[in-house]
C-alpha cells in the first residue's frame, strides 16, 4: 500500500490528519517560546547555562518526535488496523515504536530543564534545596532511563511490537504499563510544581510580587494537567483491538 497521510474523505474513519497537525503545530510551538528564550538570553548577554542547553536537547528530541508521528501517520497510523495491508501496519507500527520512545526521552530533557532552571535561580539558596534539585534530576534519569529500555524490550522478540504475525509472542500489557508511566510522569511533575515554592516565599518581596512569581512557575501546571488528560486518553484507549 502507498504511503497516504488520510487527507481523503473516501474510505475507513481516519483520524491521521488530527495526528499530524497536532504533532507539528507542538513542536513548531515548542519551537517559538524556546526561541524567544534564547534570543531573551543573548540580548542580555546573560550566557547560556545547563538549563538552555537541556531545553535545546528537549526541543531537538521533539522534532525528532514530530518526524517520526508524522512518519507513521503517512503509512497509515490513524486509520483502522483492517484498511492497512500487512507492509503498510509493519512501516506505520515501526514508525510509532520509535515515537514511544523519543516521547520519554523529550520528557525527561524537559524536567532537567526544569530542575537546572531551580538550581541556576536559586543559587543561593540553602544546602538541602541543592540536594533536593541534584536528588530530583538523578531521580528523572534513572526512572526515565528504565522506562526507555523498557519501552525498548517491551515486546519478545522486539520486531513483535511491529509485526504481530509473528510466532509465540510476548508484549506489556498496554493499560497497566502505561498508567504506571504515566502515574510517575504526573507524581514527579507535581513534586517540581511544589519544590520552589518555599524558596519563593522566603525572597524578599512584596506579596504580589511573591505571588506574580508562584504564577510564573504554575504555570507548569498546565504540563501536569496535559499529562493527566493524556494518563487517561491511553487508559481508554490502551485495551483498543486496533493498534493504530
Amino acid at each position: 500500500m502507498a504511503p497516504n497521510v488520510g487527507l481523503g474523505t473516501q474510505g475507513p474513519m481516519q483520524r491521521g490528519w488530527g495526528l499530524w497537525l497536532t504533532s507539528v503545530l507542538a513542536v513548531v510551538t515548542a519551537a517559538i517560546f524556546v526561541g524567544a528564550r534564547l534570543v531573551q538570553r543573548l540580548v542580555k548577554r546573560n550566557g547560556f547555562g545547563m538549563d538552555d542547553y537541556m531545553i535545546i536537547a528537549a526541543l531537538l528530541s521533539s522534532a525528532l518526535l514530530s518526524f517520526t508521528e508524522c512518519q507513521a501517520v503517512v503509512y497509515g497510523y490513524g486509520r483502522h488496523w483492517a484498511s492497512l495491508d500487512h507492509q503498510s501496519r509493519v512501516i506505520a507500527r515501526k514508525w510509532f515504536y520509535g515515537a514511544n520512545i523519543v516521547y520519554k526521552v523529550v520528557l525527561m530533557f524537559n524536567k532537567i530543564s526544569v530542575v537546572c532552571l531551580y538550581y541556576r535561580i536559586f543559587s543561593i539558596s540553602t544546602k538541602y534545596f541543592r540536594i533536593a534539585c541534584n536528588a530530583m534530576n538523578t531521580w528523572v534519569v534513572v526512572s526515565s532511563m528504565a522506562f526507555i529500555i523498557a519501552t525498548v524490550f517491551q515486546c519478545t522478540p522486539v520486531a513483535a511490537f511491529w509485526d504481530r504475525s509473528i510466532p509465540n509472542l510476548k508484549c506489556f500489557k498496554n493499560e497497566p504499563w502505561w498508567i504506571s508511566y504515566a502515574s510517575v510522569q504526573i507524581t514527579t511533575d507535581f513534586i517540581l510544581l511544589a519544590m520552589p515554592i518555599p524558596q519563593i516565599l522566603r525572597l524578599s518581596m512584596n506579596k504580589s510580587e511573591k505571588l506574580g512569581i508562584c504564577l510564573v512557575f504554575g504555570t507548569g501546571a498546565f504540563v501536569t494537567f496535559a499529562s493527566i488528560y493524556r494518563a487517561t486518553t491511553i487508559a481508554a484507549s490502551a485495551s483498543d483491538p486496533d493498534p493504530t
